[in-house]
C-alpha cells in the first residue's frame, strides 16, 4: 500500500513537471517566434503585405510594374532583409477612401497581412471636404485593423496632395491609431527638381519619382526596425460611428424612359431617363459601370440637385462612386437623371449610363 502511494506521487510529480515543461517550452517558442513586420523582418522571415489605394497605389505613371514603388521597395526588402514581400493590392486609379473601403469589405480575406499602406488624398478632396474624409479615412483603418489585427499601418502623404488640410487629416488620423505616416511631399521637395522632373503628369510620379517613394520608405522601414517598433493598433475611435458597413441597395422605386435592365445592370442611352431609388443613411454612393462609352448623369437627392457623375473611364470597370455624406439620417430619394452631354474624354458616338445599386450605411 505505502509502495503504491509512493508510485502515485511520483506519477503527480512527474505529470506537473511535464505540464510545466510543456507550457514553458510553448512560451519560449511563442516569443521566439516574430509577429510584428518589424520582428519578422529583423528575424529574415517572409511578409504578405497590402496595398489599399488609388493610381499611385497602384503605380501608374511607372514605365513597368518592376519600375513602380511597391516593386522597388520589395528588392529593396529582399536585399536588404533577405526576405520575399508578397504583395496583395485593393487599387483603383481614381479611387477614393469611400472607394477603397468598400472594395476591402467586399474583398475576400487574405490570411495574415504584417504590413499595410493606405495610399489616398489626391482624388478625395476633388469630391468632398476635408471632414467628410475623415469619416471614412478613419473607418478605412479601423476596418483594416479589424480584419487584419496582426498589421501595421503606413499610411502615405501622395506627392500631388496640396490640400494642407488633407495632409493633417491624414497624419492626426494616422497618429491616433499609432500607424506610421509617410509625407512623401517632402522628400521630393528636397530634390530641389520641379514636378515635371519627377512626374508624368503633373499628378502621377515617373520612375524617378516612385525610386523616392520606394527609398524613403526603405529608410523608413529600417528605423523602425532598428527600434523594434511597436504597430498601429485599434485606438477608441476619434469620431463617433466610424465602425460602419456599407450595404449595397438594387432595388429601383421608380424609373422612367428607356432604361432597361440587363445582366444586373440598369441601362439607358437617352438623354431625361431617370431612375429613383430611396435610402435612409448620411451618405450615399452608386455601383456603376465607367467605360470609354459612358456618358453622364445628373444626381438630385430629395428634389436639390447635387452633382454631375460621368461614367466615362478609358477602360470598363466596375466602380464605387462617392456622391455625397453629412446627410440626415433619416428616409431619402434619390435620382439619377441622363445627362444631354458627355465627357470630354468620350470621343464615340455612344453615350451609356448602367447602375447596378447605389451604396449607403448599413442599418
Amino acid at each position: 500500500m505505502k509502495k503504491k502511494k509512493i508510485g502515485i506521487y511520483i506519477f503527480f510529480i512527474t505529470f506537473i513537471y511535464g505540464l510545466y515543461q510543456l507550457f514553458d517550452n510553448l512560451s519560449k517558442v511563442e516569443s521566439a517566434n516574430p509577429t510584428s513586420v518589424y520582428e519578422k523582418l529583423a528575424g529574415k522571415e517572409n511578409i504578405n503585405y497590402l496595398i489599399i489605394g488609388d493610381s499611385i497605389g497602384r503605380g501608374s505613371g511607372a514605365t513597368s510594374k518592376a519600375t513602380a514603388w511597391f516593386s522597388r521597395l520589395e528588392g529593396h526588402l529582399k536585399k536588404e532583409y533577405g526576405i520575399k514581400a508578397k504583395r496583395h493590392s485593393l487599387v483603383q486609379s481614381g479611387a477614393t477612401a469611400f472607394e477603397g473601403f468598400y472594395k476591402l469589405q467586399e474583398s475576400k480575406h487574405l490570411g495574415k497581412i504584417d504590413l499595410t499602406f493606405i495610399v489616398f488624398g489626391e482624388n478625395d478632396h476633388k469630391y468632398m471636404d476635408a471632414k467628410e474624409f475623415s469619416y471614412f479615412y478613419e473607418g478605412l483603418i479601423r476596418k483594416t485593423k479589424q480584419l487584419y489585427p496582426d498589421t501595421e499601418m503606413i499610411t502615405i502623404t501622395e506627392n500631388p496632395l496640396d490640400d494642407e488640410e488633407f495632409a493633417k487629416t491624414i497624419a492626426s488620423i494616422s497618429t491616433h491609431y499609432g500607424a506610421k505616416n509617410i509625407d512623401i511631399r517632402k522628400p521630393f521637395k528636397e530634390t530641389g527638381l520641379p514636378a515635371e522632373d519627377l512626374t508624368t503628369d503633373m499628378v502621377h510620379p515617373n520612375d524617378a519619382g516612385y525610386e523616392i517613394y520606394a527609398n524613403t520608405l526603405l529608410r523608413k522601414i529600417k528605423e523602425l526596425v532598428d527600434r523594434k517598433a511597436a504597430i498601429a493598433v485599434l485606438s477608441p475611435p476619434i469620431q463617433e460611428d466610424t465602425d460602419f458597413e456599407i450595404a449595397a441597395i438594387p432595388h429601383v422605386k421608380n424609373r422612367s424612359g428607356s432604361f432597361i435592365h440587363k445582366d444586373g445592370l440598369w441601362e439607358s442611352r437617352t438623354a431625361g431617363d431617370s431612375l429613383e431609388y430611396e435610402f435612409e443613411g448620411p451618405f450615399l454612393g452608386v455601383n456603376m459601370i465607367r467605360g470609354e462609352h459612358g456618358g453622364k448623369m445628373d444626381v438630385f437627392i430629395d428634389g436639390t440637385f447635387i452633382t454631375s457623375l460621368s461614367a466615362w473611364w478609358p477602360l470598363t470597370k466596375q466602380r464605387y462612386q462617392y456622391i455625397i455624406s453629412g446627410l440626415e439620417n433619416e428616409s431619402h430619394h434619390v435620382n439619377f437623371i441622363v445627362s444631354d452631354k458627355k465627357s470630354i474624354n468620350n470621343s464615340s458616338e455612344e453615350s451609356v449610363v448602367q447602375i447596378s445599386s447605389i451604396l449607403t450605411k448599413a442599418e
